[in-house]
């Protein structure tokens, strides 16, 4: 089973249900996004940035931009978790990293890297962090500095070919 320092807290534990299986006889791409969006939310949730946030304060976090990499099949029934990795943070972004193993293994099924802006909702337009809550993200951030750095963070999606000589 993983370890949650090495990879950082989870933040969801599930079931794979089976109206989330393809026609492949697998979990379809989109439910691994599902899974990644809630472990986000309840990560927001615990640094008071979540629902409550939203409608007291009138902001919120808009996805960007993500990754995901497909590493290994999940089946109905199998349980997984999901562990959370703060990578970097500035006024208006967060940037983060998230594993989802098998629950009972510690087989790497999926990976996401994501960057979020931090969002006026009425002006729809960035906005800076609360310096409160900008302390706990920065105190965060310098915990999760202590954790590897995920070799699947930066990557981009091309299709790999030799180099043809002249």
């Amino acid at each position: 089973m993983p370890k949650e320092i090495k990879y950082g807290p989870v933040f969801l534990e599930a079931t794979i249900k089976e109206e989330w299986i393809d026609f492949n006889g697998h979990m379809n791409m989109a439910y691994y996004i599902l899974l990644f969006d809630q472990a986000l939310t309840n990560f927001l949730e615990s640094l008071d940035l979540g629902l409550r946030y939203v409608r007291e304060n009138g902001k919120s976090l808009f996805a960007l931009e993500n990754h995901v990499t497909y590493q290994d099949e999940l089946k109905q029934g199998d349980p997984v978790r999901i562990h959370f990795q703060l990578l970097d943070v500035d006024s208006k972004f967060i940037h983060y990293f998230m594993r989802l193993f098998h629950k009972d293994s510690p087989t790497l099924s999926a990976t996401m890297e994501q960057i979020s802006l931090h969002v006026n909702m009425k002006t729809r337009m960035p906005s800076r962090f609360l310096k409160q809550n900008m302390d706990e993200l920065l105190a965060l951030l310098d915990q999760h500095d202590k954790l590897e750095k995920p070799r699947e963070t930066g990557r981009t999606i091309a299709i790999r070919r030799p180099v043809k000589k002249q």
